[in-house]
């Protein structure tokens, strides 16, 4: 089992707080959505867990694993494999080469103490980047150099070479951002794949509400660096308390059924 576990995570930057306290639970096998208006903290508390922004107090620990004094590569070792808003892909290199740079890192993890483990790291990553390529649907594009991709194969390439990396837990960071509808249904197939077939826990930051409703099992709501509410995402996305934070004072029609289980 992978269960990533936070507690009482408090961030500064350049004094000022900017996550208090703040616990979280990603179970294996589930896509726990991570919600809140814009500067809630989002993004700075998959900095924090990854090992990309120091952290004032608190634990961070997988599987009973404590990671918290961990850097951000030995997490990644760890299991800890998170994405990007700007997805930082290589441009000028194909689909397939972004996703054997992606895989050889990943299979390193597993042969790291193997004496012969350059060459098969090489022939794993192959395996790895095949076995990717047909679950993501990526055949038709895999010499395609990723400049020529729009933005939904950008993102759909993104969650591929997240996968390719053996991860135990995924962060992801606004995979949906500025997508239309169909590449966001793409990208909830993909997420509920990871999970459903290769038993995930997955971390969703996200704005897209089609996208949290469609595919998150649980949802947390930060505001001010604080969650100020939890549970079913059915549940939180229907409170006045998450519709107010969340949605600002004149919701969308079409939001107005939305939930939270205030704390």
């Amino acid at each position: 089992m992978s269960h990533l576990e936070i507690r009482d995570l408090t961030v500064d930057i350049a004094g000022t707080r900017i996550l208090s306290d703040v616990d979280l639970d990603v179970p294996e096998a589930t896509v726990v959505g991570l919600l809140g208006a814009n500067g809630a903290g989002k993004s700075t508390t998959i900095d924090a867990i990854s090992g990309y922004q120091k952290i004032e107090s608190g634990s961070i620990s997988l599987d009973g694993r404590a990671l918290t004094r961990l850097s951000a590569a030995a997490r990644a070792r760890a299991g800890i494999t998170r994405t990007f808003q700007d997805y930082l892909l290589f441009e000028d290199l194909t689909v397939e080469e972004n996703l054997l740079c992606a895989a050889e890192i990943g299979v390193r993890k597993i042969l790291a103490r193997d004496l012969f483990g350059f060459g098969r790291a090489n022939r794993s990553a192959h395996a790895a980047v095949e076995e990717v390529i047909d679950a993501h649907g990526l055949a038709r594009y895999r010499a395609t150099r990723v400049e020529q991709l729009s933005l939904g194969w950008h993102a759909r390439v993104n969650l591929a070479r997240a996968a390719v990396q053996h991860p135990r837990v995924l962060l992801l960071d606004e995979p949906a951002a500025a997508l239309s509808v169909d590449a966001r249904q793409a990208i909830v197939a993909t997420i509920a794949a990871l999970r459903d077939r290769q038993g995930l826990g997955v971390l969703l930051v996200e704005h897209n509400l089609d996208v949290v409703r469609a595919v998150c099992d649980r949802v947390y709501i930060l505001e001010n660096g604080q969650v100020v509410a939890d549970g079913p995402t059915a549940d939180v996305l229907s409170s006045t308390l998450v519709r107010d934070i969340y949605f600002g004072e004149q919701p969308d029609e079409s939001e107005s059924e939305h939930a939270g289980v205030a704390r």
